[in-house]
């Protein structure tokens, strides 16, 4: 028998008053099992298996967490849980032709509430992306000042990477919500895209942007060196190596060595900035499959908003950021791009996610991690960093200065 705090709200309405009795907010609580059966989705009939999974039940309001195995079935069953609503995730990986493979799904904002509950988690793969979002840096500095956002992708591979024509943007809704909506696309698989508020694009013929494994890219909403414009800002992002500017529209000054960013969709969210909001978006990178066209947008059944369809297929990486745990149950992409989420917890602080380190080679190149789950892979920063941990600079980037 063990003691934990009571939510009201959660607990008072879930469950009986003979099974519950509070006194001064404290309560006795009987533990109950659950059991978890993993199936790995028939798309990945071609795929290595791996030899388990990792099942984690997580109640997010009591800040409680058990992991348990399973067995190579995929079953597994879990005791000493508290009653009340989880979050369950599967994870697995296997390696197979080189590659190593992703297994992940996730069960969101699910009551268990009584003993022997069995709830099936179907899992998909994904090949470790090359490119990855390594650090974002969205929740501004101190003194409301927000102009020095950036985005760090880094080459996490063996190989080099062009990123001519990479695509990256924000995922509708543009903060963590618990709306839901039923896109209309052409083919009439909604559950098959991401719908993104705005795109914007590198520039570049295909050849023209090489980066190494151990470089990254710096895409800055304004390239400038921002300790010098505001004393809180920690980055100066003068050495960029893009920023997001509109040539003849954009209010704020052009860094004549970063190359603009070309601003292939927006539905007038942004207007000539890329601004996104300070209490965490969810972003994706991405190689369309095809031009992208302004006039290419969907909307939701009964809705006004506009967005443009990117192929699930299609995505080099994606992190879910919400504005604290409470929101990491509220997604805006499938679990096979991110099963999780990560955030800073507060606004204006100079804080930053970023990925944690998985491996180093022996040459001093570091690999991150990206299991797609970013409740895993990413850490919080008290402070906003270019280039963490001395990722490469791209030898045709010749205005950097270290």
């Amino acid at each position: 028998m063990k003691k934990y705090f009571l939510l009201a709200i959660v607990l008072l309405t879930a469950l009986s008053c003979e099974q519950f009795k509070q006194v001064a907010d404290i309560v006795d609580v009987t533990p109950i099992n659950a059991n978890v059966k993993v199936s790995v989705s028939s798309a990945d009939a071609d795929t290595p298996r791996p030899a388990s999974f990792t099942v984690r039940f997580i109640n997010y309001a009591e800040n409680f967490e058990i992991s348990r195995t399973t067995d190579a079935s995929g079953n597994v069953s879990a005791d000493g849980l508290i009653p009340g609503v989880y979050t369950v995730t599967a994870t697995a990986e296997s390696a197979g032709g080189g590659f190593t493979y992703y297994f992940s799904g996730s069960l969101t904002n699910i009551n268990i509430l009584t003993g022997g509950q069995t709830f099936n988690i179907e899992v998909v793969s994904s090949k470790a992306g090359a490119l990855i979002l390594k650090e974002i840096f969205f929740n501004g500095s101190t003194g409301y000042y927000f102009k020095d956002q950036f985005y760090e992708i880094y080459n996490n591979s063996e190989d080099v990477q062009y990123v001519d024509g990479l695509g990256i943007g924000n995922i509708l809704p543009l903060q963590a919500s618990t709306a839901t909506y039923n896109w209309e696309v052409p083919d009439g698989k909604p559950e098959n895209y991401i719908y993104l508020a705005s795109i914007w694009q590198v520039p570049g013929d295909g050849n023209d942007f090489p980066v190494q494994p151990g470089e990254s890219i710096i895409i800055a909403q304004i390239a400038q060196d921002h300790t010098a414009i505001k004393s809180t800002s920690p980055v100066d992002l003068s050495g960029a190596e893009f920023e997001t500017f509109i040539v003849n529209q954009s209010v704020n000054p052009d860094n004549p060595n970063a190359h603009n960013m070309i601003l292939a969709f927006d539905k007038g969210v942004f207007g000539t900035q890329w601004l996104v909001t300070v209490f965490g978006g969810a972003y994706a990178i991405f190689f369309p499959d095809s031009e992208i066209d302004p006039n290419g947008w969907v909307q939701p059944q009964g809705g006004t908003n506009q967005a443009y369809p990117i192929p699930i297929d299609c995505v080099t990486d994606a992190v879910e950021i919400v504005n604290n745990a409470t929101k990491i149950n509220q997604k805006r992409m499938p679990t096979s791009l991110d099963a999780g989420a990560t955030y800073t917890g507060a606004t204006y602080n100079c804080n930053s996610v970023s990925r944690k380190i998985r491996e180093t080679k022996e040459d001093g190149r570091h690999i991150y991690m990206d299991t797609n789950n970013s409740t895993d892979d990413f850490q919080i920063n008290a402070v906003a960093m270019v280039r963490r941990n001395n990722s490469g600079v791209p030898s045709w980037n010749t205005w950097y200065k270290k």
